[in-house]
């Protein structure tokens, strides 16, 4: 898995999340306006876009070094400080394999990290109705894979109901996510898991194959803490990687790179 398929998943999520977040909102929850405290959208100037940009891909070439050069397990580690700058560049400055997309309601995704898990948080306006909305997602590494559970989302101060959210999570299975289906660059070829049991925690492949340079690598932990994540990665024998894909042909390239199709100056 490359620097872009980590972008890649990332766009899966927003775009999922997207969905789940304004299909649950309804008129009369938009009234109630609490807003987080750490939700704050800044406005960065030419400069301090550049600058986010080149912090986001030098961060995935510093991982791509660490998976073919580290002959041991090694930590990395996101902050939501990083993250956040990331995010308030604006969509169309990035480049184009960077680039993630949010339905027209949604603007100024935020994260925030602490132990208990992440909230992403953005702002949904429709005419003159506006709110915040904020999904709480907790994720942890286990033998089998990296279990994910949606603890919960709400729209200003009032929850979305379960329900809802688990129509709106099987209207995402059905048309954008690869529910059942395996995708390439997996070290095994395992079916991934529906959305719509993300209440229930779902659990996600955890070994991958890095392109550039073929390695494979597990996700063996993931911690929480305030203000960060840090995934400790193993990387694995060269020839643990070589796997055939499914026969019958189940597996979708959506995180296939073709060798010299990284974007200019992400080398």
């Amino acid at each position: 898995m490359t620097k872009r398929n980590w972008i890649r998943w990332w766009k899966w999520g927003t775009v999922a999340l997207g969905t789940l977040l304004i299909g649950g909102v309804l008129v009369g929850w938009l009234m109630f306006q609490r807003i987080p405290g750490w939700y704050r959208p800044t406005e960065l100037s030419t400069h301090q876009q550049g600058s986010a940009i080149t912090s986001c891909i030098n961060t995935f070439n510093g991982l791509g070094e660490g998976l073919n050069e580290s002959p041991a397990p090694f930590e990395f580690r996101l902050t939501a400080d990083q993250i956040n700058a990331w995010l308030a560049v604006p969509i169309e400055s990035w480049p184009e394999p960077y680039r993630y997309h949010l339905p027209p309601q949604l603007a100024d995704p935020r994260v925030t990290i602490s132990p208990d898990g992440l909230r992403v948080g953005v702002t949904f306006r429709q005419g003159s109705l506006q709110a915040v909305l904020v999904a709480h997602i907790e994720a942890n590494a286990r033998p089998d894979g990296v279990l994910l559970r949606l603890v919960g989302a709400s729209a200003g101060a009032l929850p979305v109901p379960k329900s809802r959210v688990r129509e709106l999570l099987a209207a995402i299975d059905a048309r954008h996510w690869p529910a059942g289906r395996t995708v390439r660059r997996q070290l095994e070829y395992r079916p991934m898991p529906r959305l719509a049991e993300l209440y229930d925690g779902i659990v996600l492949p955890n070994a991958w194959i890095w392109v550039n340079g073929e390695r494979p690598f597990r996700i063996t932990n993931i911690a929480m803490k305030p203000g960060e994540m840090v995934f400790t990665l193993e990387p694995l024998a060269r020839q643990a990687g070589v796997k055939s894909e499914p026969a019958d042909g189940s597996s979708i390239p959506i995180w296939h790179i073709s060798p010299g199709s990284a974007p200019v100056g992400s080398r």
